[in-house]
C-alpha cells in the first residue's frame, strides 16, 4: 500500500479534554518509569514547507514558497491537502490549491487557475493562462535555539540528552510517558513543577504530533503556562493565519505577530522572557505580569505584553509574585524536552 493509501485508512482518534492537575505537589517519586518508543504517526510525503522560484512569461523569476497541510476526512477516510503558493514580498498568495491523492504516491494539485503535482519532494505547478510556472523543493527549517544547553545557574526542569531517557523529578505528575528519544509525552493530566518561580527566562522544546483527522483546537493541543496561569498556546497551527488561540498565542490575550509554526512532527522552540507581577507592602499589585518577549523558533512573536488576568484553563483566579510552570494535557500526545529557566530579578 502506498504512503497516501496508508494515510487514507488510518484510524481516527477522537481528542477529548483531559482534566488537569491543578495543585503543585511533591516531585514525582518514580524516577525509573517505564520507557516507551515514540508513538507511530501517519507518514505524509507531501505535507511541509517548500521553497524555490516562480517563473512568469514576463520578468525575472521570483523566489516563492509554499505550505502544504494535510487533512483526513474522518468519515470518508479521504486525504486532501491545502496548498498556499506565495511569491516573496507579495501581499497575497499567488494561488490557493487543493491537493488530492493520485497514483504512485503523487498528490495532484489544482486551484485558482493553477495545476500541478507534488512528487518526490518537489512541487511543480503552472498557470498556463498567465504563463507562470513554479518549481519548489521541500525544505526543513529548525529554530536557532533548538538543542540549546542550559547555561550556568539555570534550573533544569526536563533534562535532555539525545536518545537517553529523561526524568520527571522536577514535576508533580509522574503519569507522563518517558520516551526513548529523550523526551516526555503528555499523559494522565497536566503537569506542574514542584518549585515556584518569579521572573525568569525560559527555554522549552515541544513536538506537535501529526493528527490529520483532527481540526482546530483538537489538533495537537497543549500549552505552556507561566506561574500555572498565563498560557503560551501549543497547537498544530502550521500553515494557518494566526489567531488568539493558535500556536504561539498568549491565549485569548495576544495574537502572534507572525505564524512561526513548523510542520507537525518537527521539534519547535519557545524562548520566553517573563516578568512576574509586583506588589506593595499592603499586598496591592503595583505592576501586572508581563511577557517581555516570546520567540517561536527564533522569530519574535510578542513583545511587552501585559496580562490582566488568568488565561483560559489557568491555575487559580488571581495574580501572584511566584508560581509553578505548567504544561497542559488537552488530550493530545504532545512531547516536551530540554526545558530550563534562568531566574531573573524582574522589575
Amino acid at each position: 500500500m502506498t504512503t497516501i493509501g496508508k494515510l487514507a485508512v488510518m484510524a481516527v482518534v477522537c481528542a477529548g479534554m483531559v482534566v488537569g492537575v491543578w495543585a503543585a505537589a511533591a516531585p514525582a517519586a518514580d524516577a525509573k518509569a517505564a520507557v516507551i518508543d515514540p508513538p507511530a504517526e501517519p507518514a505524509d510525503n507531501a505535507m511541509g514547507e517548500y521553497a524555490g522560484a516562480c517563473k512568469h512569461a514576463f520578468g525575472e523569476p521570483a523566489e516563492a514558497t509554499a505550505t502544504v497541510v494535510g487533512y483526513l476526512d474522518a468519515k470518508s477516510k479521504v486525504m486532501t491537502w491545502d496548498v498556499v503558493l506565495t511569491a516573496k514580498g507579495a501581499d497575497k498568495p499567488l494561488a490557493k490549491m487543493k491537493g488530492t491523492a493520485a497514483e504512485d504516491d503523487k498528490v495532484a494539485l489544482s486551484g485558482d487557475g493553477w495545476k500541478g503535482e507534488i512528487a518526490g519532494g518537489k512541487l511543480v505547478a503552472e498557470n498556463r493562462d498567465k504563463g507562470s510556472r513554479a518549481e519548489l523543493k521541500r525544505t526543513v527549517r529548525t529554530g536557532p535555539t533548538l538543542g540549546a544547553k542550559p547555561p550556568a545557574g539555570a534550573v533544569v526542569l526536563l533534562p535532555y540528552e539525545k536518545d537517553q531517557p529523561t526524568n520527571l523529578e522536577a514535576w508533580a505528575n509522574d503519569k507522563w510517558a518517558i520516551v526513548s528519544d529523550g523526551s516526555a509525552m503528555v499523559r494522565g493530566g497536566s503537569n506542574l513543577t514542584a518549585k515556584q518561580f518569579g521572573s525568569f527566562k525560559l527555554h522549552v522544546e515541544f513536538r506537535c504530533p501529526y493528527e490529520p483527522s483532527h481540526r482546530g483546537q483538537g489538533r495537537a493541543n497543549s500549552g505552556v503556562y507561566m506561574h500555572g496561569k498565563y498560557e503560551v498556546q501549543v497547537l498544530d497551527s502550521f500553515g494557518l493565519k494566526p489567531g488568539g488561540g493558535d500556536c504561539g498565542a498568549i491565549y485569548g490575550v495576544s495574537v502572534p505577530k507572525v505564524n512561526a509554526s513548523l510542520p507537525p512532527g518537527q521539534w519547535q522552540t519557545y524562548d520566553v522572557v517573563f516578568e512576574a507581577a509586583t506588589f506593595d507592602a499592603d499586598g496591592k499589585m503595583t505592576t501586572k505580569p508581563k511577557f517581555v518577549e516570546v520567540l517561536h523558533n527564533g522569530v519574535k512573536i510578542h513583545e511587552n505584553v501585559e496580562v490582566g488576568g488568568v488565561t483560559t484553563a489557568g491555575h487559580g483566579s488571581g495574580h501572584a509574585a511566584t508560581g509553578p510552570l505548567m504544561l497542559q494535557d488537552h488530550g493530545n500526545p504532545v512531547r516536551y524536552r530540554n526545558i530550563w529557566l534562568v531566574e531573573t530579578k524582574g522589575r
